[in-house]
């Protein structure tokens, strides 16, 4: 169900940017066409143009520019982007507004702070974190260590923002007590303080200021990056199906092109099925490639190329025989999509194929435990063997190859008794 408008604007005054974020993945594609056609923008340049028209968006909602959510959110969108691009604004330079100087000139002294000073300030002031939580995420050991760090930071961008001088003068004073560092006592002895003493309520209005543009700051930075990520993210999901589509367009030709000798290759290899299989008691082969049996991997189907492009791209070289290429698509391939196991299998398959037996064996080792009884695993102890016997380690192959021929699970049983019997492993 979507969120109300009024909702979705009170969200964001207290710092939930999701309901921009959700709006650049779904418009960032749109909005590009958008804008090539009515002002010949090329990608790149239409999408930093949506990514600092949402921030302009934000500043107009924290600062109070903007008191309704609009009915029209896309219209409303489109219609900065164009008065940004009619304005001639440079990319990453916010709208001028005059309400808003003192806050960007704040952003400007933020962002010539460290990464840590920058985190410490979104996580306190931004997601609004206590000092306990804030020492967690910053792996600080304990909460008076966080505020030290945190008030560090704060001196640190006082020298820069150079405030008015009666807020540098109370600065320690104010922080203990917005930080409510001081005993009860002394807290409400400050406060009777801030209502007889006209010096010290000026500097707590200016420290009330400052942080709150503080807060602005970190939120405004915040969205910058999470919108910077979430662009990358999605330009290296576009390359891949992008890539994906050209080897799908690939196979087809090949398709059409081996359609024809297609009845040619089914002989080819029934022969030589029988041949490798025929029974040779007086003079067996005794080569590797005789006996094994390789494992094409998963089929990639249409759906494949659509729900996992960088899986599909690696399986695709390795059936083509392009196994270093394969090997470095893989390892681009997330484990939380397709599974650890199966991607240390593919690897292991690849290269032992490429005849890297020796580096296969760990990854079928980490797969095809003994206490293990899928599929998977069963299958991980066949080319194990495999993998021992390619880099001439003939006695755990003929005990691994064993195993395999006495498990009736395993799919590559017929292949290893086969071997076995032949006694190829014996005495080498």
């Amino acid at each position: 169900m979507p969120t109300p408008l009024a909702e979705s604007l009170a969200q964001l005054r207290v710092g939930n940017q999701k309901s921009l974020i959700d709006f650049y993945q779904r418009s960032r594609h749109l909005f590009a066409r958008w804008a090539q056609r009515q002002h010949r923008l090329p990608p790149e340049q239409a999408h930093g143009l949506l990514q600092d028209t949402l921030l302009d968006f934000y500043d107009q909602v924290a600062d109070g520019r903007v008191t309704k959510m609009p009915d029209d959110v896309r219209a409303y969108i489109y219609g900065m982007a164009q008065q940004r691009l009619a304005a001639a604004v440079p990319a990453h330079v916010p709208l001028p507004a005059a309400e808003a100087s003192r806050r960007q000139q704040l952003l400007t002294h933020f962002n010539q702070l460290g990464p840590d000073c920058q985190q410490v300030f979104t996580y306190f002031y931004f997601n609004g974190y206590n000092l306990a939580k804030l020492g967690g995420k910053m792996g600080y050991p304990n909460p008076t260590v966080a505020r030290l760090q945190k008030n560090s930071c704060l001196r640190k961008l006082v020298e820069l923002a150079r405030p008015p001088a009666v807020l540098r003068q109370h600065l320690d004073a104010l922080e203990s007590f917005a930080d409510g560092h001081l005993l009860a006592a002394e807290q409400e002895a400050f406060e009777l303080r801030l209502e007889q003493d006209e010096t010290l309520a000026d500097a707590h209005a200016a420290y009330e200021q400052l942080t709150a543009d503080l807060r602005w700051a970190a939120g405004h930075d915040a969205l910058r990056l999470r919108l910077q990520a979430l662009d990358a993210r999605m330009n290296e999901r576009g390359t891949a199906l992008a890539r994906a589509e050209t080897l799908g367009q690939q196979r087809q030709r090949r398709g059409l092109v081996w359609g024809t000798v297609g009845v040619l290759l089914l002989v080819v290899a029934g022969w030589a099925a029988w041949y490798f299989s025929r029974p040779s008691p007086a003079r067996p082969a005794r080569s590797w490639d005789a006996y094994y049996q390789p494992d094409p991997g998963p089929v990639v189907t249409t759906g494949l190329l659509h729900s996992r492009p960088l899986l599909a791209e690696a399986l695709d070289q390795y059936q083509s025989g392009h196994y270093p290429a394969a090997l470095h698509s893989l390892g681009r391939v997330s484990p939380a999509s397709v599974g650890a196991d199966t991607l240390l299998y593919l690897r292991g398959l690849i290269l032992l194929r490429e005849g890297q037996g020796e580096a296969a064996q760990l990854y079928f080792r980490r797969v095809g435990t003994e206490d293990s009884t899928g599929e998977l695993a069963r299958r991980a102890r066949y080319h194990l063997g495999m993998a021992y016997w390619q880099a001439q380690k003939t006695a755990p192959a003929l005990t691994a190859l064993r195993a395999v021929a006495a498990d009736s699970l395993n799919p590559y049983r017929a292949s290893a008794r086969r071997a076995v019997v032949a006694g190829v492993l014996d005495g080498q």
